[in-house]
């Protein structure tokens, strides 16, 4: 018999229940990670909409373009019927390379170890998909933390957009991703374009990187910046010039955005790269700071003061501390111009905010510190169900009853404020 997971409710169903002290655990039965027809992936979305995406590259070189990937509300009535279309998790085998070299595996053994891992890993949403025309989609740019790329956080980004958002995952060009690239042409080349990889810098961690991360910081700003350039230009209709190979016809997203309130949002370092956004751009209107790593922001303390816009930060138990906690409340302070949240999720770490605990088997969650006292489906269920009730409460959206009662129902698994 085949079982597929397509809800959280089904999720919940085959869950059996557990109580450590005063928090209830749910455990599945079913052992992560989810398959459907032989194909391992993360959980499907969980929202009214079926998903597509379509990665874009845009400008000739990474100084002037941006690269990203668009999560968007699809035509589409059936994420399963459209299963041979599924996005891969890896885009791109240098990226087993990448993940082999940040998490500090030997070569030879890594590389076998990530293909085996993620190397017939999929993200249940459609490429290249035609957009939903029936209504306007608001829009979130999103930033990620060290060592990840564009894919790390498919489920996030799906299951947002799922429920009627367009989310754009930027793939950062400044050496923090796992690995990436660039489309540029070669003097020597005859013709075309040749990729250019651009690896992960690595460096002691909260050592001796503050001016790597300063550079970076500046990078990672314009490239959120130009990712909102992009939409406008996409919902105006203007012809770009798309380096990537595609079947996606850009003009589909002609007036299919509303970018009367653009968010943004990142995780770790990507927290910290919002931040810095929201002060230099104030066309992005309201903040979600998923786990915010405040290290590189440390010696900037008016940084906050330039902040005007609403923000919302959800933390990961495991990974806060004293030091990082201090300087995020400076973000919360004497804002009562604007509403400033801060959600900690108990038992949680700091993965449980991107994709791997959904794709690794228990056994592989805890070598690689991706195992959590919460489980990972519940973990990521509250991220988004708070996520949604924030951003739709500050665009004025009706609130999710639904949501509202789920959170409701687990509040035992987090708590408000900065202890």
């Amino acid at each position: 018999m085949r079982i597929t997971v397509t809800s959280f409710a089904l999720v919940r169903q085959f869950a059996s229940v557990a109580v450590v002290g005063n928090l209830t655990i749910y455990r599945n039965a079913m052992e992560l990670p989810h398959c459907h027809e032989g194909k391992k992936h993360v959980p499907v979305p969980t929202g009214k909409y079926v998903v597509g995406c379509t990665d874009l590259m845009i400008g000739p070189s990474q100084e002037d373009g941006c690269f990203l990937r668009i999560y968007y509300p699809s035509q589409l009535k059936d994420t399963h019927e459209n299963s041979t279309r599924w996005a891969s998790w890896l885009p791109h085998e240098k990226y087993i390379e990448g993940y082999t070299t940040v998490l500090g595996i030997m070569p030879f053994f890594g590389k076998k170890l990530i293909s085996w891992a993620f190397g017939n890993s999929y993200i249940p949403v459609v490429v290249d998909a035609e957009p939903c025309t029936e209504q306007k989609f608001p829009v979130i740019v999103f930033s990620h933390g060290l060592t990840a790329c564009r894919t790390a956080y498919s489920f996030f980004c799906s299951d947002i957009s799922s429920h009627g958002f367009i989310v754009v995952a930027t793939e950062h060009r400044d050496g923090s991703a796992c690995m990436t690239y660039s489309l540029e042409k070669e003097p020597n080349a005859k013709g075309g374009l040749v990729e250019k990889w651009i690896p992960y810098k690595p460096m002691q961690f909260e050592k001796d990187d503050m001016p790597l991360r300063q550079e970076q910081l500046q990078i990672r700003t314009r490239e959120c910046s130009q990712a909102l350039d992009l939409l406008y230009k996409l919902d105006e209709g203007v012809e770009l010039e798309h380096v990537l190979y595609s079947s996606m016809n850009l003009g589909a997203f002609k007036d299919v955005m509303d970018l009367s309130t653009p968010m943004i949002a990142g995780h770790s370092f990507g927290s910290a790269t919002l931040l810095r956004t929201l002060a230099v751009d104030k066309r992005f209107k309201i903040g979600l700071a998923m786990d915010a790593w405040m290290w590189p922001l440390k010696d900037q303390p008016e940084l906050a003061q330039e902040i005007e816009q609403p923000l919302l930060f959800i933390n990961m138990e495991a990974f806060q501390t004293a030091p990082n906690l201090k300087a995020m409340k400076r973000f919360t302070v004497d804002a009562d111009h604007t509403e400033r949240r801060v959600v900690t999720l108990k038992g949680s770490v700091h993965k449980n905010q991107v994709d791997l605990p959904f794709l690794l088997p228990l056994y592989l969650r805890r070598l690689t510190g991706s195992h959590s006292a919460i489980d990972p489906v519940l973990a990521m269920e509250l991220n988004n169900r708070i996520t949604m009730l924030y951003l739709r409460k500050h665009l004025g959206h009706p609130v999710d009853e639904e949501h509202s009662k789920l959170v409701e129902k687990h509040s035992e698994w987090f708590y408000e404020g900065i202890p």
